[in-house]
């Protein structure tokens, strides 16, 4: 496919015109090798399941078959013929993601190595579509892409492998940290695809995102952003300092055109034009303008997500040499320090554009084992789901991607905050390397992901990763402060989640405790908390061999069922019944997803009651890999589950909320609710219609409190006090807050369930444990 952005065109090189081979590290056999059909973006593990050499690995225990494709080298290798390429015009090749040890071959010419999945290639082609030099078989026209095995991936060398490293890696294995490749710390590869505890031991390998090639004229624009300064503050003029890397054939003088127009908003055009000596080579250009009255963007609950379209064109006289068009918003972002936090804390309220935002999200996590087949349309499906579950923000978790760009273009379309982590995860005794060959890869890893996201609006925060200590792990933390500073000082970075003050609660789960436990929390953040539960039936049979659906056979294990903890916290929801023999497989997924919304219903409204002295909570977690028994709230068939339908009413800007004793109610029992009243949006609510009704199990009502109130712009408060003794078959509280037509909030109770489970002294030992080894207090 072909495209043409005013200036410059570009060739995708996308598509199923790949082969794939399995082939000597010598870039001269490859002539000799067998060819498959392939698709790029892909994985090798994709095109081996099409070419029927290898099972469905998503279906029972087939992920296991396939490891020795990590034990070699792969070539993907793509004819030119059908592309019409100019020798008249500069050629570039552009590869945004390659997994992850690579080396690139254009007509037989090495043009790199490389090493990174996060970082793009880029190489000029122009002077080999004139070479004359003869190439033998398949390299004559062909640009070959030749990929190390995972099992060749960099090991821990030096002062690294000690025997500290040793036991302390043999005791996180202990502990159930993944780790059948004892060097996985030591790529910045997706850590998640060495095994986890929501996915299987499957690294992914290929070029999982978008290959190009661009062809543009003497001068090519290598790079661009549009840095935004608020110098009077939010709503007034905004100040704009635009950054262009441009490639000079040759010395010229030249116009730089800059036009910035609203692309989903009313906003006037801004045109600017600037001369321009240009020397040969590279160089770094930087332009100022101002806009006078810009149209910002804001989460989807403060405002309009306002978007502008930024072109810059660089001409010679008449002579359109080259373009760049970039989507951008205009807003500003910092934290502040949560009410009453201890000193030490990090802040930990959102302010975007002079206003704090209070987050209610989740956690993403990669779309696919294999992220090479995550399309658009993929994206598109579960941003909008999250939208429709009325969450501002989600936390691109460490284990992780840089996702592709659609990702974050429908966070900026959506108005959805994005927490981005850098692809580091869970060292909990060890630490990751200090070598500084591998903090220069930490360096080159960060500055791309930087370069690439920082034009994006919804990227509100920039976190070094996922579950290690910032102290033991300072030099890699330093590093990627100091490339954070220098690349994009516009948004706030810290070390790690959790970090001081915020919290990955897992007392509840890991640690067996009541859901009950969550109203403990007193931290200034809850980026991670969460219970599993089964997926429904319909996709439990997609990969649970029937055989082995009730009782849960092996395969349940293998897609990551935690079966101990997932009875502990259904049991309740089964009506005494403590064995899988006393439940059928439709019992137990209901009692599960049961289990998992009640869970979350507690955690949530308590974070939402303290609002600000806690500035967010993300659920773990709302998408899954591949089909697993885990935390997901969809699950990879994009099916919700029951907890879905709870966080769409929990994460309402505005919320009624009961806070009471979860304590097991009877007839004569003394009901006593605070009733809080939230409200996110900015605005005042005026002339609201408290209703709150005591119900049978069969809807009866059996009393009622009703109040008209208004409820104060960005606030929690509590509205009224009540209390109810509990006539026979009492069950339900419903709560419903409507201002004339409108419903802004319905909730409600079941004052049947009660969780009188209590942890052990182990699982209390070993949760404190794990916050201790995380640096937290």
């Amino acid at each position: 496919m072909t495209t043409q952005d005013s200036g410059r065109k570009i060739i995708s090189l996308n598509g199923d015109r790949w082969r794939l081979a399995l082939a000597p590290q010598e870039a001269e056999l490859l002539q000799e090798a067998q060819f498959l059909p392939a698709t790029v973006p892909g994985d090798v593990r994709l095109d081996l399941v099409r070419a029927g050499l290898l099972p469905d690995p998503h279906f029972g225990q087939n992920s296991r078959a396939g490891q020795w494709i990590d034990e070699q080298d792969w070539w993907l290798v793509r004819g030119l013929e059908d592309l019409d390429l100019p020798t008249d015009r500069r050629v570039f090749l552009r590869l945004h993601g390659v997994d992850y040890l690579s080396d690139v071959y254009f007509r037989g010419h090495h043009l790199g190595q490389h090493e990174g999945m996060f970082s793009s290639q880029l190489y000029e082609l122009t002077r080999l579509l004139t070479d004359s030099t003869d190439q033998a078989g398949i390299m004559a026209n062909t640009l070959a892409v030749h990929i190390a095995g995972t099992a060749h991936l960099p090991a821990l060398k030096g002062e690294w492998v000690d025997w500290r490293t040793r036991w302390t890696d043999r005791m996180e294995k202990r502990l159930g940290s993944p780790n059948r490749w004892p060097h996985r710390r030591s790529t910045l590869k997706c850590q998640m695809g060495f095994g986890w505890d929501f996915a299987p031991d499957l690294p992914s390998l290929g070029i999982w995102d978008d290959a190009e090639l661009i062809v543009t004229s003497d001068v090519f624009i290598r790079h661009l952003w549009a840095k935004p300064t608020f110098k009077a503050g939010p709503g007034e003029a905004v100040h704009l300092q635009v950054t262009l890397e441009l490639d000079a054939a040759g010395h010229y003088d030249l116009e730089i055109g800059v036009n910035l127009y609203g692309l989903n908003c009313d906003a006037p055009p801004l045109v600017q034009l600037f001369p321009l000596a240009l020397q040969a080579g590279q160089q770094r250009v930087t332009l100022e303008m101002t806009m006078p009255e810009p149209q910002l963007w804001w989460p989807w609950d403060q405002g309009e997500p306002n978007l502008y379209r930024l072109l810059v064109t660089v001409r010679r006289r008449a002579e359109l040499l080259d373009s760049l068009g970039q989507t951008i918003g205009l807003r500003q972002i910092r934290l502040e320090s949560n009410p009453d936090a201890p000193d030490d804390a990090l802040p930990w309220v959102f302010v975007v554009n002079g206003r704090r935002v209070f987050l209610r999200g989740a956690n993403w996590v990669p779309a696919s084992l294999f992220p090479g087949e995550v399309t658009t349309n993929d994206y598109q499906t579960l941003l909008e789901l999250a939208r429709r579950a009325n969450m501002n923000a989600l936390r691109v978790w460490g284990g992780g991607l840089r996702e592709k760009a659609a990702f974050y273009d429908g966070c900026d379309r959506m108005g959805l905050l994005v927490w981005q982590e850098f692809p580091l995860a869970c060292a909990f005794l060890t630490r990751h390397p200090r070598t500084e060959d591998y903090l220069a890869l930490a360096r080159q890893e960060a500055r791309t992901i930087l370069r690439t996201l920082r034009h994006h609006p919804s990227v509100a925060l920039w976190c070094g990763g996922n579950e290690f200590n910032p102290d033991r792990d300072r030099p890699v933390v330093e590093a990627l402060a100091g490339v954070v500073a220098t690349e994009d000082p516009t948004r706030p970075f810290i070390p790690v989640s959790p970090a001081s003050g915020d919290r990955h609660n897992w007392h509840v789960w890991h640690g067996f405790a009541p859901v009950s436990a969550y109203r403990q929390e007193v931290s200034q953040f809850a980026s991670e908390f969460g219970l599993q539960a089964a997926p429904g039936e319909e996709s439990l049979r997609r990969f649970i061999p029937e055989e082995e659906l009730w009782p849960p056979g092996p395969s349940w294990a293998h897609h990551n069922a935690d079966w101990p903890k997932l009875w502990r916290y259904a049991a309740p929801f089964l009506g005494g019944r403590n064995s899988p023999k006393q439940v059928n497989l439709k019992e137990f997924v209901a009692a599960s997803q049961r289990a998992q919304a009640h869970g979350l219903q507690v955690a949530i409204e308590h974070h939402r009651r303290r609002k600000y002295a806690c500035g967010g909570c993300l659920v773990w977690q709302f998408n899954s890999p591949w089909p697993a028994v885990e935390w997901a709230l969809v699950d990879h068939f994009r099916r919700p589950k029951l907890a879905y339908e709870m966080i769409q009413r929990l994460y309402t800007p505005v919320l009624v909320s009961l806070d009471y004793p979860l304590l097991a109610y009877g007839e004569g029992s003394k009901f006593c609710p605070s009733v809080w009243l939230i409200n996110d949006y900015p605005e005042t609510l005026a002339d609201c219609q408290l209703e709150i009704t005591l119900e049978s199990a069969e809807g009866v009502s059996l009393n009622r409190f009703e109040r008209t109130l208004d409820l104060d712009g960005d606030s929690a408060e509590v509205a009224a006090r009540f209390c109810w003794t509990l006539p026979p078959g009492a069950r339900w509280v419903r709560c419903h807050l409507r201002q004339g037509e409108q419903l802004l909030s319905s909730n409600e109770y079941d004052l049947s369930f009660y969780d009188a489970g209590r942890p052990s002294r182990w699982h209390r030992i070993r949760s404190r444990l794990g916050d201790r080894l995380l640096g937290r207090k």
